[in-house]
């Protein structure tokens, strides 16, 4: 099933094997449609990336307060036609100038020819929810725009995704994945690596917290990040690093424009 599990006796590997599904109708009325189109292809990835990658989470918390109220300010400013900004595009610039210093997360291994593939490119793709389900534009050449520019492109793919008129070449090539479910709730989240990739940062929604700042308690606005990485490529310690990186840079807004 799905090219990936095989039925039950087939396969040299006992835990690949899948029993076939009891009859349900037997319990109750069901309704039964074909597995096609984008579902069918999620799930096609989904089983690949869960089965050959090793998947390992690492978990930090950016204090967004000083950039959240800079996108505000910077809003208020704008014209009509202009994107408002999110803090999306200013996430996606400090993970790209990150990932310049951190090749091995812009990487993918190729278990056929046994080798590590460093990318030298920065196509960072985004996880878009659509009435079709879930789609990753990917910004080709992401690291060459400003965070403005960033900011119109994710509105763009973002606006062509959910329309249903994406081009194919705009699904594809993508070295780094953003998915940010912060705006739909919850508090965190653990995305699955968009194989082959390295890894995935999943963003959970920015949020007023208290929190301890020079011994005093103060309201903050937080953003809990969730760094998953291959093992094979990625070790613990390199994948702290990177998203502590990340989280000084969202926390220092001027260090960040001043990269960008």
């Amino acid at each position: 099933m799905l090219g990936f599990v095989a039925p039950a006796g087939s396969s040299p590997i006992p835990f690949f094997e899948v029993e076939p599904l009891p009859d349900f109708g037997q319990w109750g009325p069901v309704e039964v449609e074909p597995l096609r189109s984008i579902r069918r292809k999620v799930a096609m990835k989904m089983v690949a990336s869960m089965t050959i990658v090793p998947h390992v989470t690492h978990m930090d918390e950016a204090d967004v307060t000083e950039l959240d109220a800079f996108r505000r300010e910077q809003n208020t400013k704008r014209s009509a036609p202009q994107t408002k900004l999110t803090l999306l595009p200013f996430v996606a610039k400090a993970v790209l100038t990150q990932l310049r210093k951190a090749p091995q997360f812009n990487a993918s291994i190729d278990p056929f020819k046994q080798e590590i593939v460093y990318k030298r490119y920065f196509n960072l793709g985004f996880a878009a929810d659509t009435p079709r389900g879930l789609v990753v534009p990917v910004i080709h050449q992401a690291d060459r725009l400003s965070i403005d520019e960033l900011s119109e492109a994710l509105q763009r793919l973002a606006d062509k995704a959910r329309a249903g008129s994406i081009d194919v070449a705009e699904l594809r090539g993508g070295s780094f994945t953003i998915t940010n479910v912060g705006t739909l709730g919850g508090t965190a989240v653990i995305p699955t690596i968009n194989y082959p990739e390295a890894a995935i940062l999943g963003l959970g929604r920015a949020a007023d917290r208290p929190v301890v700042r020079d011994g005093a308690i103060v309201i903050r606005k937080i953003m809990p990040m969730s760094l998953v990485f291959d093992h094979r490529l990625i070790d613990g310690a390199d994948a702290a690093r990177f998203l502590s990186a990340v989280v000084a840079r969202l926390s220092d807004p001027g260090r960040l424009l001043l990269e960008s």
